[in-house]
């Protein structure tokens, strides 16, 4: 019999092909198992570093979850390791839940965020007839807060400080809204942005009214389950949770201690109130990207910035953990390295931290959840730009960047200027910015910033590592295009590197910052 060569080719070149995507197959399946590895150790280091007892993360990439782990102890005292299972309070992440309820309500037609206020609620002071549910969504409204965010502008009467003993209380609905309508606004609504809790306490008062449901009931039946969340649940301190973490604070002296009792009314509503996995909390964006909560025009709407009566979407000047982002429905929104970034971070006073980022052009998300709130560092001892480094390089955090041949240094003596402007009274020279940058920045930077300005003897030096060219990209800040986003190292005397991104227009004027 001839052999036949043709189905022998077919063979070859079916083999061949075979034998080069198994080998592909196992060469990519490699780097998760160091990334992995990789990133463990600098989790292990941090959390040393930073005095974090238990820790658990989840990654998503590309709609799926492709690494998760935990690390420490969920509990100190009872050498309880953290696990997958662990269940940590994931604080002000719970606004992201209370803006989508709100949307969910308006699309079955039941509010629109457009209502004012006084709809849902009697008896409100004259100053509020303006305030409708989108001031409370994007946080301006002007109601003052009831625990410390904005350094500037005045709290509620009787919370001094952090306000514990006042969160330490048991009080209804009707007391709180006569705690917060007690004193004027901080501003008129619209005018400005100022992150505000007492705004999604609020929000979740008009949900349960509305809904005819408690948070608890409406959460689980229209977001958790739908988007598989069997591990997430809203906060009611007295009830047995199992695998709920125990939380912890630093006190002044740097010793980890219990975290802080807070009444069951403070823990639970509509501000934040949610403990839930890592892993569990990963599903919250899979859901949302899938279709499964929202429709994408409402989703398009949550992620869009807010804009205030001048038309500026506002920069925040004392965000709760980068300067210079903005805000849409309930999220905090950001450009990290030229990319979009949407997510929210949480810290609590009984003793937990959290921050939850999502790269949609990048299709990553990184979640990570601490049980420690150190007080005086609102954020988790984490970098989640060096987490999210590890699976995609253009995500890293500035500090990790090699200094670059190709950097362009030609620009040091603006971003001087800038540094500056920055330290020295907030107020930027159009010279150097754009009008857009100048005019969204928050009025409260120069009062933050005043008099921080260093002496003329202070040796700052700038340094450009590294350049990124947008002229594929079509990259647009603020309604002005980016040329070009530059990376420095900005080092003062005696003092931790400053490491900052800064957006160039074509005519290098700055269009935006991010850290």
């Amino acid at each position: 019999m001839k052999p036949n060569f043709q189905n022998f080719r077919k063979r070859n070149l079916i083999f061949f092909f075979v034998t080069t995507c198994f080998l592909l197959f196992s060469c990519t399946n490699k780097n998760p198992n160091i990334t992995k590895q990789e990133l463990e150790k600098y989790l292990q280091a941090e959390m040393k570093k930073q005095q974090i007892p238990g820790l658990s993360y989840a990654i998503v990439l590309d709609g799926k979850i492709i690494d998760s782990g935990a690390l420490g102890l969920a509990n100190v005292g009872l050498k309880v390791p953290a696990t997958l299972n662990s269940k940590f309070n994931i604080g002000s992440i719970g606004k992201t839940f209370t803006a989508t309820s709100i949307m969910l309500l308006q699309r079955d037609g039941k509010l629109s965020i457009n209502d004012l206020v006084n709809k849902y609620f009697d008896s409100l002071p004259a100053n509020w007839n303006t305030i409708t549910i989108k001031h409370l969504l994007t946080h301006t409204s002007g109601i003052r807060d009831y625990c410390q965010d904005h350094p500037d502008y005045p709290l509620i009467s009787g919370a001094t400080g952090e306000g514990l003993e006042e969160r330490k209380i048991e009080i209804s609905e009707l007391q709180f809204i006569k705690l917060v309508t007690t004193d004027p606004l901080n501003f008129t609504p619209g005018e400005r942005f100022a992150y505000s809790n007492s705004n999604y306490f609020l929000l979740g008062f008009i949900i349960q009214k509305v809904s005819g449901q408690s948070l608890s009931e409406f959460m689980s039946e229209r977001l958790f389950t739908p988007a598989g969340m069997t591990e997430t649940m809203r906060e009611n301190v007295p009830v047995i949770v199992p695998d709920r973490a125990t939380g912890y604070n630093l006190n002044d002296s740097n010793k980890l201690i219990n975290g802080a009792y807070i009444s069951n009314f403070y823990s639970s509503q509509g501000d934040m109130g949610i403990i839930t996995t890592a892993k569990d909390l990963t599903k919250w964006i899979i859901a949302l990207e899938g279709g499964k909560i929202l429709d994408k025009e409402s989703l398009r709407q949550m992620w869009t910035p807010c804009k205030l009566k001048s038309g500026f979407e506002p920069m925040d000047a004392y965000g709760s953990y980068s300067y210079g982002y903005s805000y849409g429905l309930g999220w905090e929104l950001n450009c990290h390295n030229g990319y979009i970034e949407n997510g929210h971070g949480g810290d609590f006073m009984n003793g937990f931290s959290a921050k939850f980022v999502h790269f949609p052009e990048k299709k990553l998300t990184v979640v990570v959840l601490t049980n420690l709130q150190p007080w005086k560092i609102s954020q988790p001892g984490v970098d989640v730009y060096r987490i999210a480094g590890f699976y995609v390089s253009e995500l890293n955090a500035i500090d990790q960047f090699q200094t670059a041949s190709t950097a362009d240094s030609s620009l040091n003596n603006i971003v001087y200027d800038f540094y500056n402007q920055l330290m020295s009274k907030g107020e930027f020279d159009t010279s150097v910015v754009t009008i857009n940058f100048k005019e969204r920045t928050n009025p409260i930077v120069k009062n933050l910033y005043t008099g921080k300005v260093p002496n003329s003897k202070t040796k700052i030096h700038v340094s450009c590592i590294k350049t990124d060219r947008m002229a594929d990209r079509n990259l647009v800040r603020w309604g002005v295009l980016v040329k070009k986003i530059n990376y420095y190292e900005i080092t003062e005397e005696n003092k931790t590197p400053t490491y900052m991104a800064i957006y160039f227009t074509t005519d290098n004027k700055i269009a935006d910052i991010s850290y």
